[in-house]
């Protein structure tokens, strides 16, 4: 091969690279689960806030935590959808902490996302009593049992 020959190829073999980096980044950051994913657990935090500014700082209203909690319990049943195969941190697809165990063990995943409904439930049944320490000690078994359990196992934390 000649020398023009050589630094065409290896030319070509830049351009290719660097349209494999392009496609290769464009499609992590269009990924749309991921971000359905990560805005649903955001909001399901930002709904964990404010039920412990209720808790821990008397701001808000029994009925904002309630609200809150209901959002929450039905949030979970939405998490099984958001995981799809091929959606974990080994998979390119976006910024995530989905560790791949979540589908070698789906249902186990299931089952926490379900508990964390069925926390959320129990804890909403607390509120109307009006009793802030039975409320902040059903609210911290869902934090711990719920949202805790799931993410000590299944999730790696993001940087």
């Amino acid at each position: 091969m000649s020398r023009k020959s050589w630094i065409a190829f290896g030319a070509a073999a830049i351009v290719s690279i660097g349209i494999g980096v392009v496609q290769s980044t464009h499609s992590i950051a269009d990924s749309p689960v991921i971000a359905q994913r990560r805005a649903l657990m955001k909001e399901m935090g930002k709904q964990m806030g404010i039920i412990n500014d209720f808790l821990e700082k008397g701001t808000g209203t029994a009925a904002d935590a309630t609200a809150a909690i209901n959002l929450i319990q039905a949030d979970s049943s939405k998490i099984p959808d958001l995981f799809p195969q091929g959606t974990s941190l080994n998979d390119n697809v976006g910024e995530t902490g989905a560790k791949p165990d979540i589908w070698a063990n789906f249902a186990d995943f299931k089952q926490h996302a379900e508990h964390l409904g069925e926390l959320a439930t129990a804890t909403a049944a607390t509120i109307p009593a009006g009793e802030k320490t039975a409320i902040s000690d059903a609210f911290a078994n869902m934090g711990k049992d719920g949202c805790g359990a799931c993410h000590q196992t299944y999730r790696q934390k993001l940087n």
